[in-house]
């Protein structure tokens, strides 16, 4: 095969790679918009929950739902179990590293066998790994995650507990974000990081309001802490398709960068080759026209 048939060759698989590589970049563009329209708003709800924890900062209470001196915390990491994530899991495995270096001894529960991998080629002993995220559901994830981190903090054995995932700011911006679950007093005590999240559920006027309580403190929020902890969790855990849609499109956008680049460096080649072969059939013509007249 000539060179200028093999050049030729390789731009036209490249343009077709391309057009491929294009119409799953469209795909998952369109996939990250959806999934934000279809996203469920949990903003006024949770808001509901926080003005309630507001109030209990001026009741004496032994409930470790509100407030405890227990040692130790969890860290829940939720990654994704979808292909060519890793830059994704990634980033919020480093920032789980991170937030285990600031609470020694903390139990990581990670969310997402690929991500539990990361954590583990990065020394990071798991306590617990939920798997097959899509076939278990989100919400049952949710809710299993849920019950055993309240069932760690009643018994004692942590004192609070926090999430981190991959939170999508934008289409182009995806950062890593923590979010404190429990205590209650916990989640009252600074505002989450970043003026980024003063849109959020967390942004929220702590206004304190006395009340009357007619029940047990400690089986209200026994019941609170339940419904409280399962919404934040399914909301963070169903962000990360918003997540994984946007990274899939940054991905497949580098390669259309790159392949664009070669394509050009192909068409250039194509060119020069096309100039050589022709150039050499009008030597071949030139020599055979005069060695006829030679003849």
């Amino acid at each position: 095969m000539g060179k200028t048939a093999r050049i030729k060759g390789d731009l036209d698989d490249i343009e077709a790679i391309l057009e491929i590589i294009s119409i799953l970049k469209d795909v998952s563009t369109n996939r990250f918009f959806t999934f934000a329209q279809q996203k469920e708003d949990f903003a006024k709800f949770l808001e509901l929950f926080l003005v309630f924890f507001s109030m209990l900062e001026t009741v004496e209470t032994n409930c470790p739902l509100v407030r405890n001196s227990n040692a130790g915390a969890d860290i829940v990491v939720i990654t994704s179990e979808s292909s060519f994530m890793a830059q994704l899991n990634s980033k919020v495995c480093s920032a789980a590293v991170k937030e285990f270096e600031k609470n020694p001894g903390a139990q990581v529960i990670c969310v997402g066998y690929r991500g539990a991998d990361k954590l583990r080629s990065l020394g990071v002993q798991l306590s617990r790994v939920y798997e097959n995220i899509e076939q278990m559901g989100r919400y049952q994830v949710a809710l299993s995650v849920r019950d055993y981190l309240i069932e760690r903090i009643m018994s004692g054995e942590s004192g609070k507990a926090m999430c981190i995932y991959i939170w999508a700011k934008s289409f182009n911006i995806l950062k890593p974000r923590v979010v404190k679950l429990l205590p209650a007093e916990e989640l009252l005590a600074a505002p989450e990081e970043e003026e980024e999240n003063a849109s959020s559920s967390e942004a929220v006027p702590r206004e304190k309001k006395k009340f009357l309580a007619e029940s047990s403190i400690d089986g209200l929020m026994k019941v609170l802490a339940d419904i409280w902890v399962s919404c934040r969790l399914y909301e963070m855990i169903s962000d990360s398709l918003l997540a994984e849609a946007a990274a899939q499109a940054q991905q497949l956008e580098s390669a259309i960068e790159g392949l664009s680049k070669d394509k050009k460096g192909l068409m250039l080649s194509f060119k020069k080759a096309s100039r050589g072969d022709l150039n050499k059939a009008m030597r071949e013509v030139f020599t055979s026209s005069r060695v006829c007249r030679r003849r």
